[in-house]
């Protein structure tokens, strides 16, 4: 499905998916549960702006302008790296992220079925 830029240019196409509604349905349910263990154990770090429901694009672009501002502010050196993490997931060793999901405590079947569901 073409997203943005030159239609000649494979990259501004991603596939499409056609799943059964039972496995959306599925889908939804898994993410809730990981969702819940993630926060009431408080895995993710406070910085953390993406996938959250108290957090969006806009809170992470306000505290970046607000600590450049006091930092400019107290005659502090600012700077800054970006990374464009537009296909990130592409690029993760299911292996790598299994063995994360082990640590934070996603173990037995729930582990297996997301590895299922990886592979």
């Amino acid at each position: 499905m073409f997203k943005k830029g030159k239609k000649t240019e494979i990259s501004n196409y991603r596939p499409i998916s056609l799943l059964t509604s039972f496995s959306k349905v599925f889908e939804k349910v898994i993410y809730k549960r990981l969702y819940g263990h993630v926060n009431s154990n408080n895995i993710l770090a406070v910085e953390q702006h993406g996938f959250r429901n108290t957090s969006c694009t806009e809170t992470a672009t306000y505290n970046l302008i607000n600590n450049i501002s006091e930092a400019l502010s107290s005659n502090k050196w600012v700077g800054g790296l970006f990374c464009d993490l537009t296909k990130a997931f592409d690029y993760v060793n299911h292996n790598i992220l299994l063995s994360k999901l082990e640590f934070y405590g996603i173990t037995g079947r729930a582990k297996h079925l997301i590895k299922i569901i990886l592979a």
